[in-house]
């Protein structure tokens, strides 16, 4: 990533709202909850965190019941550029 890039996306004059400030339903992270959570072939949810990513999202790693899965983006991520975590569904029956 070039050096420019990098500066502009870590510029602290340009606010990003955290979840308090905005309605968590309303997001992505939200929606696609929801739907791994409706589907019946969804065993688990998975929470895939990239290396680069906070430690405090690298805490959240790994497989939940998918009534107990942590909400999107962690309120408490410090990465420059957000939230890097994200959902992934663990398939119970791959066939139809």
């Amino acid at each position: 990533m070039a050096e420019t890039e990098t500066k502009a996306s870590v510029n602290p004059s340009v606010h990003q709202p955290n979840r308090s400030e905005m309605d968590w339903e309303s997001t992505s992270a939200a929606q696609s909850l929801k739907r791994m959570q409706a589907n019946s072939r969804v065993k688990y949810i998975v929470i895939i965190v990239p290396a680069e990513a906070c430690p405090a999202c690298q805490k959240l790693a790994g497989t939940y019941q998918k009534d107990q899965v942590p909400k999107l983006p962690l309120e408490m991520c410090s990465h420059p550029l957000g939230c890097r975590a994200y959902y992934m569904p663990y398939l119970d029956d791959i066939y139809p």
